[in-house]
């Protein structure tokens, strides 16, 4: 929400303190990956290149562990349909392995967000182009598993918003309405895996390349008042 609002220290912060909760806890890999994700962002945003390295390397091996714990996750084979319910006692691990694809699908989407938004820490991913052919080969996933109208994608695909304009950060918001409607509730000790690993993918964060840039717009703005006041 404070990142639709273009306030991106605000949200820097409130994504260090979603990761502050975890210290101490013994929490699921899906859980950890989505927090460290993000935090890699709030330090991207906060100038910390390194902490945020180290944050988007931690956030991508767990999803490494979560992509591999799919295979044992607890998939029920009673579907809504009778034609579930007759595939189900037929060829049981057929729909089962055929949802936990579905998982599968979840959890290496995002990892790729988690290394998209990695490479943000080296500018030079930026001026040699390698975001702008990493966009469209994400935005391609995305739109795939995700769904062409998801926010990803549009933060992915949008073209002409201004640095400072409201469109540039308008997917946020749409993404916070979501939680709004359905919060993804990760707090809950008795949420299955597979709600957990939802809840996860849903809450990780997505830097598209035309925020990155308008966040570093308002920070040498800032940067630029600071040390001029009175410049008009």
């Amino acid at each position: 929400m404070a990142l639709s609002r273009a306030e991106i220290i605000s949200a820097a912060r409130s994504w260090l303190r979603a990761e502050a909760t975890l210290e101490g806890a013994t929490s699921p890999a899906p859980v950890i990956a989505a927090c460290r994700s993000n935090s890699g962002i709030a330090h991207l945003i906060l100038e910390n290149s390194n902490e945020a390295d180290v944050a988007f390397r931690e956030a991508e091996e767990h999803w490494r562990q979560a992509i591999e714990s799919v295979a044992t996750l607890d998939v029920p084979l009673t579907g809504t349909s009778s034609f579930h319910f007759r595939l189900a006692a037929k060829v049981p691990h057929a729909l089962m392995e055929a949802r936990r694809r579905r998982y599968r699908h979840l959890a290496e989407v995002a990892g790729a967000i988690t290394r998209f938004n990695h490479l943000f820490v080296d500018a030079a991913n930026i001026e040699s182009g390698l975001v702008a052919r990493r966009m469209s080969e994400l935005a391609s996933i995305l739109s795939e598993i995700l769904g062409p109208a998801s926010a990803e994608v549009c933060l992915l695909t949008m073209t002409g918003a201004s640095l400072n304009g409201a469109a540039t950060f308008s997917p946020y918001g749409r993404k916070s309405a979501e939680f709004a409607r359905s919060p993804p509730a990760l707090a809950n000790g008795l949420s299955s895996d597979r709600a957990i690993l939802e809840a996860a993918v849903a809450l990780t964060a997505l830097l598209g390349l035309p925020a990155f840039l308008a966040i570093e717009h308002q920070r040498k703005a800032a940067e630029t008042h600071s040390q001029c006041p009175n410049l008009t």
